[in-house]
Order: structure tokens, then sequence, then C-alpha cells
């Protein structure tokens, strides 16, 4: 029988939508009509062509992977309530259903807040350690972080547990290269210490937005695992002292579990101004504002980088790796440091997201018509009304602006306020000076001829004047970023009084551009200067 959304399985779990894919599974929200409450179901997916001896070896995995679970119980990692075998003889795995977002979907993220996961995790690995079970695949995409603040590790699927035959095959390892540990690819060597390196991979990427030895291929991933040195971190701040430790190529020589946990709390808990949070959005020229000078540093981020996605695993062949996906989805709900200005709307009654299976757009680099955002004929008017599920939000320096609930407030390297979405890195940055320049159009196209060759694929919008508070102008464009992502933006400079103008800064991926224009409109029309 097919299987699809309201297929009955194991005569009790509706399923509901299907929440993700893997090479080998597919995961899946249901409802267990028994109890009444929301599971996850992974079903196991077995590739075409596999002898019937390869398909029985796949089953002993999924059976496996409920063992390693079931052997756990612990607030971290994820629980399993049921497995069945379904048609054909293949296993379902029932676990709890996480509302929640992969930290892979939440890269990146500040250094203290990376510390915060990795203790999470490393808690996990502990419990899984004391039971003798070795995870094997810690990643950005097995760890979830849950809207109610939970952290969890998931996908047991290829974990070594006491009393289980080993169904790894001679020559092949099982893992992700960009995180794997360098003993396993010397000598298939594995044990907790392999799960220190791939939890400080993870953080290390967290923080940086790349693996440290990513490259173009896994093969290549693999050789610069074990021949190249580790590229010091550039973003960790009060991180860098664990990932030194964790990241260290000689199982001897790497930190323990106990001493990583003393490392991490103590970032944590390090005082906010060791740690100075850059954000990986646009390159740094994007977001110098166009109502003062060109700054003699990057407007941004100090190196310009961009937040990458980490790319899908393939099998490599031979030597190699055989890298197997399988992750619940939703949303991170975090706490804004910043303080509501009044008046403060309420806010929405309905969940703040749903679960989805992560996806990255797929999205054009090159300018498509676009609905213009128009200009408000009298800003933040005494009228204007906040949507429901939004917010007035200021930084202490006078200005207001409308920013949906559930969006995380940080400081560039520069100390401008900024607003991010926590799922889909939409960013809302606003700037501003006491010196505006006197003709913000001619200011833009400065701005454009002197920094556009630093956008990859860059494409002009448009480039105008707008009818917005004293005078204003918008510049529209469109660019491909360092990590392959393609990226429009909104920057609309404009003049509130003689000592006193702004830039908001709009960035957003280029498929959500035209879902998100009635949320820009509210940004621009609800905002209010410290000066007018």
């Amino acid at each position: 029988m097919p299987i699809s959304s309201e297929t009955l399985v194991g005569d009790r779990y509706r399923l509901i939508r299907q929440l993700g894919q893997g090479g080998m599974g597919r995961v899946w929200q249901g409802l267990d009509e028994v109890l009444g409450r929301d599971v996850a179901l992974k079903e196991l997916v077995v590739p075409p062509g596999l002898s019937e001896e390869e398909r029985q070896e796949l089953r002993e995995r999924s059976a496996r992977e409920a063992r390693a679970i079931a052997r756990l119980s612990h607030p971290n990692v994820v629980r399993v309530f049921d497995v069945f075998t379904g048609e054909g003889g293949d296993p379902w795995i029932v676990m709890e259903y996480v509302r929640g977002v992969s930290l892979h979907d939440a890269i990146p993220v500040p250094p203290r807040r990376a510390a915060e996961i990795g203790l999470g995790v490393l808690a996990a690995l502990q419990a899984a350690h004391r039971a003798g079970v070795v995870h094997r695949d810690v990643k950005p995409g097995n760890v979830m972080l849950s809207d109610e603040g939970r952290v969890l590790l998931t996908d047991f699927g290829i974990a070594t547990a006491p009393g289980d035959s080993s169904i790894t095959r001679t020559g092949i390892m099982f893992g992700s290269p960009a995180f794997m540990a360098p003993e396993r690819v010397h000598d298939s060597r594995t044990g907790p210490s392999s799960d220190l390196w791939s939890l400080g991979a993870t953080l290390y990427t967290a923080v940086e937005g790349h693996s440290p030895f990513e490259r173009s291929s896994p093969l290549a991933t693999l050789t610069a695992l074990v021949t190249e040195p580790l590229p010091p971190p550039q973003h960790a701040g009060v991180l860098r002292p664990a990932l030194d430790g964790l990241l260290q190529k000689d199982p001897a020589d790497r930190i323990s579990a106990e001493r990583a946990e003393q490392l991490l709390r103590a970032a944590v808990a390090a005082p906010l101004a060791r740690a100075p949070l850059a954000i990986a959005a646009p390159p740094a020229i994007e977001a110098a504002p166009p109502v003062s000078p060109p700054r003699a540093v990057p407007a941004l981020v100090a190196t310009g980088r961009s937040s990458r996605r980490i790319p899908r695993a393939a099998l490599l062949g031979g030597a190699a790796v055989l890298l197997i996906v399988a992750v619940l989805a939703g949303v991170l709900l975090t706490r804004e440091p910043d303080r509501p200005s009044s008046p403060v709307a309420q806010p929405s009654t309905s969940p703040a997201t749903i679960s989805k299976a992560p996806v990255s757009p797929k999205v054009s680099p090159s300018p498509t018509p676009t609905p213009r955002i128009s200009a408000s004929p009298s800003p933040a008017p005494s009228g204007f009304q906040l949507p429901a599920g939004w917010q007035m939000r200021d930084d202490g320096t006078g200005f207001a602006v409308p920013v949906p609930n559930g969006w995380r407030f940080g400081r560039d390297s520069d100390g401008r306020a900024y607003w991010r979405h926590p799922s889909n890195g939409t960013l809302l940055l606003i700037d501003q000076t006491r010196h505006p320049k006197s003709d913000p159009v001619k200011d833009w196209r400065n701005n454009e001829a002197a920094r556009r060759s630093g956008y990859r694929d860059y494409a002009r919008v448009r480039l105008e004047a707008v009818d917005y508070w004293d005078k204003a102008a918008d510049w529209e464009f469109t660019y491909t970023s360092s990590g392959g992502a393609a990226l429009h933006v909104l920057n609309r400079g404009f003049v509130t009084a003689p000592d006193q103008a702004y830039s908001i800064y709009w960035s957003t991926a280029a498929g959500l551009w035209n879902d998100q224009a009635d949320e820009l409109q509210v940004v621009i029309t609800g905002f209010r200067p410290a000066r007018s």
C-alpha cells in the first residue's frame, strides 16, 4: 500500500504530513490514535537495487537506532515510544514529536548561544557514553532546538552500543565527512572521544557558518581533515577555548567531556564585553548607510563572510562515507534582549510557527518584478496600528521600529541594532547618523559605484528617490552570497531632521521577497525617529 498522509500504520498511528527525507528514511508527523498525542515516525526507505542481505542490514540499523535511544532516558535525547514492523518487513520507529528547528537551519548563532547549545548536546553525549552508546554522527542537522528551549540530540541511526553486532562493512565508514573525527579516517577507531571532536566541529560550524574542513566534495573534505591544520575560528569569541580543546586531532590531546563542560559553562558565564557579536549576514560592504560617509571598517562583519549552508551528503565510494540525513524540524524561539517600546502589541495567541521540514529555498539570483515598497506619505502616523504579532522595538537611542514577535535582537560589530528572523535568516538592521548627506540618491549612487564589485552576481533592481520623511532614496538589489544563496536587499536611507538620518536595511532570500513585502511595508510605515 502506498504510504501517504492519512495512512494508518502500526494499527494506531495516523500519518499527518511528511517532515523530511534523507537517503535511507522519511520522517512523518503523526497522531497516536490510542493515546491522542502527536508523534514523529521514522520510516525506513530502502534504496532500489539492494540485495536481501543489504536490506536486512538496513533493518538491523533501524532496530539498532531504537535500541540505542531506548537505553537512554535524558531530557537532551529524543525519546522513543514504539517500534513496529510495517508492510514489507521494514521497521518504523515512533518518537516524540518536537516542534523546533535544527541547528543546521539556525546557523549562525552567537558564541554564547553556541556554548549553551553545546552544553545540551554534551549532556546527551555523556548520558549516551555512560550507557556504552557512541553516536558517531553528531552534526548540526542532528541537533534540535525546540520552541520550549530544549536542546536535543537526534538520529542514533549509526550509533554503536554494547551487544550490537557491527553492521559497518569493511572499507566503509558511516558518518558525515565534515564532522567526522580524524582517527576514524585513519584507522576507523570510534569511541566517546570521537563524538567530542564532532561536537567541536558542530560548535565551530555554529559560529563560523561552515565546518572547519568542509570542501567541495567528501573526498576533498576527508583529505583536508587528515592533512591540513585547523583553520583558526574568526567568530568564536568566548567559545574559542572549548573549540581549541575539542578539535585536537590526536585523541590523546583532546579534552575530556568534563573539561569541555567546564569550558562551555565558562563561555556562557563570561561577561558580554568579552564576546562581541558579529553577525554573518551580507558582505561587510552591504550595510554601510547612505546617510554617513563610507566606513573605514566593514559595516556588518569584519570578515565580510556570509551565512553558509552545510552541503547535503553523498556516498563516497571505496574509502568512503555514507551520509544518513533524518531531521525533525520547526522553529527556534528565543528571548529578545532588547526592550519593547510603548505601545506594545499583545502577542499572538496562535503558535509562532509550525513544524516543517527544513528546506533551503531554490531561488534565482537575478532580479524579478517585485511589489514596490511604497513610502508612507506621513511616516508612523498617529493612526498607525500594529498588526497582531508585532511589537514596537528600540535600542535605547530614541527611534522605534515595528518588529515581528520572536525575531532575535543583537548588535553588529559596529554596535548597530538588528533583528533577525529565527529560522529563515531575514535581517532588519537600523543605522543612523547625526550628519546627514544632502542628496540620498547621489549618495546611494556613490555607494553603488564603490561597492558593487564586492557583491557576487550583483544586479540593481532600482535606485531612486522616494517620498518618505524629509527626503529619502531606495537602493534595491540582488546578489549571491558566498554560500550560494540568492539574496534580495532594500536599503532605504532617509533624513528626518537637519541633524538626524537613518537607514533601514532589509535582506532576505530572493525567493521570499514577494511573500515578505507586507512585513517590510509595516516596518517602513511604522518607523518612528528620535528627531523629526
